[in-house]
């Protein structure tokens, strides 16, 4: 049974626009992905290009993110019928990525306070006012903006 090389990192390109930075898992063999139609991707970075100004004009920084937060899953599965493209990174590319995903396999990820604790009953009533002010004034925009126009010509 053939498999596809699961030792260097990889960059895919989906159909959404986003690229992928991830290895395959060495379980994505070519028979195995053309009957089930999809393909497992160890530890996925979103690729995201970031502009830089300097004296010599646009660059573009390179910023490597994990491609789904807030979870500790490895493996992330997805319909091949998702992917544009697939290449082989450049070795340059390879080692870097190898070592901000060892470096990310040691850092906690800390939720937002509000999610990381519980809210008392106050505070959840409090939120539910807001909720509710936001929604009058959402309501009050709309309304403005479905008025007709007032313009003559």
């Amino acid at each position: 049974m053939k498999t596809l090389d699961i030792k260097n990192a990889k960059i895919i390109r989906l159909v959404s626009g986003e690229e992928i930075a991830c290895k395959l898992d060495d379980s994505s063999a070519e028979e195995a992905v053309k009957k089930s139609r999809l393909i497992r991707l160890k530890d996925p970075m979103l690729i995201k290009y970031v502009p830089q100004f300097t004296e010599m004009g646009i660059t573009d920084y390179i910023a490597l993110v994990r491609w789904v937060g807030f979870t500790r899953d490895k493996i992330i599965t997805i319909p091949i019928d998702k992917i544009l493209t697939i290449c082989n990174a450049t070795p340059e590319f390879n080692e870097r990525y190898t070592q901000i995903v060892g470096k990310l396999a040691n850092v906690k990820d800390n939720l937002p306070s509000y999610i990381e604790r519980n809210m008392n009953k106050e505070e959840l009533d409090q939120s539910k006012r807001y909720d509710n002010i936001n929604e009058e004034k959402l309501e009050e925009l709309s309304d403005m903006i479905n008025m007709p126009s007032k313009k003559i010509h």
